[in-house]
């Protein structure tokens, strides 16, 4: 029998895939739904209008009822949604946002009960459940829009097969999960959505300050970047694919690093911030040159500053909250990490406006401004 955590982690990883097949398949819904870069981007963010109001009440709600309680109707959550969505490829296009609300409905339980049930599972070391849940989930986030990308670049029917994959893997996983042992829970008073330490100085500057640049990067990377150099290769949807892969599970590859930053004079927050700021840089030489292949080295540095603002924010929040907390807090750190989905959204509305190399100087600008103002609060928490 596998190990309880590795089962968990299993069911993170299968609603992340889910979620983030659908992002290499924004050019195949423009060429057959005959939608703009602005409704496609607007589509792909929309989940966190589901993904948001679940964290925030399953946060919460995992602490009172347990782990396992809502990564159950996650996993359902998680087909439906890409049921939905095949049905939006085929009927009425507002079946479309209909599915991507519903899948980010099943990434916000899971995000809120899985972190907070790998944590618990996860004896072995301290930083054991932070570092699982954030490799699982961006495994699943890099590996949907590979296999998603590949699938719908050579196969027929590309708004279709990639979900059915989906659909499979949720068949292979959900039995594993289902059952899994879960920690008893301690019933207390009741509790608010948003628990007081999200009020603290530590955590609005310590995190919150910086927390959608978490997603933003990584977005940025793998569905604005892409729509403007992917034309320029031979197999454009495989490559927003791979791009979207390459960023993700870089985000998963410095997790060890990012860990070891945790005890050293760096925190790991400044570490992404300035890794941020380098990427945004970089993505705005290649809006400049539409070079396709300098995107690759720009998907490693946004995906280095995606994993390691993660991994620290889950880290942060595991010392910040007493363990009764600890999921509605984590549910906070996760809903402002997805503001950072709209990013693309936004960048294609102010882009053709102001120039995307404006807009991602722009954003390189505020990241290295936030780099002081967070290192100071970080360090006088620490020491305190």
């Amino acid at each position: 029998m596998l190990p309880t955590w590795l089962r968990v982690a299993l069911g993170l990883f299968a609603i992340a895939f889910g979620a983030n097949v659908f992002a290499p398949l924004l050019p195949v819904y423009q060429r057959l739904e005959g939608l703009n870069a602005t409704q496609v981007t607007w589509i792909f963010a929309i989940y966190v209008g589901g993904l948001v109001p679940a964290l925030l009440i399953g946060g919460p709600l995992s602490d009172r009822l347990g782990r396992r309680a809502l990564i159950r109707p996650a996993l359902i959550s998680s087909a439906l949604g890409s049921i939905v969505i095949i049905g939006g490829g085929v009927g009425p296009q507002w079946l479309l946002t209909v599915g991507r609300c519903i899948a980010g409905i099943a990434v916000g339980l899971v995000m809120a009960a899985g972190a907070a049930w790998l944590k618990q599972v996860s004896t072995d070391s301290p930083q054991a459940g932070a570092r699982r849940a954030t490799i699982a989930l961006s495994a699943g986030f890099g590996g949907g829009p590979l296999v998603g990308g590949v699938v719908a670049e050579w196969l027929p029917q590309p708004d279709l097969w990639p979900f059915l994959i989906h659909l499979a893997l949720l068949a292979l996983i959900t039995p594993l999960v289902w059952n899994a042992p879960a920690p008893e829970v301690v019933v207390t008073q009741k509790r608010k959505l948003v628990p007081r330490t999200a009020f603290t100085a530590r955590f609005i500057w310590a995190i919150a300050a910086w927390a959608p640049w978490v997603f933003g990067t990584a977005t940025i990377s793998f569905a604005t970047l892409t729509s403007l150099v992917a034309m320029h290769t031979p197999a454009p949807i495989a490559f927003t694919g791979m791009i979207g892969a390459l960023t993700m599970l870089t985000g998963v590859a410095v997790q060890p690093l990012a860990g070891r930053l945790g005890n050293s004079y760096v925190p790991p927050a400044i570490a992404g911030l300035s890794t941020a700021t380098i990427g945004l840089i970089c993505g705005a030489i290649v809006a400049w040159t539409l070079n396709p292949w300098l995107l690759l080295p720009t998907a490693v540095l946004l995906g280095a500053s995606y994993g390691t603002m993660m991994v620290s924010g889950l880290r942060e929040v595991e010392q910040l909250t007493p363990p009764d907390e600890l999921g509605a807090l984590i549910a906070a750190f996760y809903s402002l990490t997805y503001v950072g989905f709209f990013a693309p959204f936004a960048l294609s509305i102010l882009g053709p406006q102001f120039g995307y190399v404006t807009c991602l100087l722009i954003g390189a600008a505020v990241t290295f401004a936030s780099i002081v103002p967070v290192t100071r609060v970080v360090r006088r928490t620490s020491e305190g």
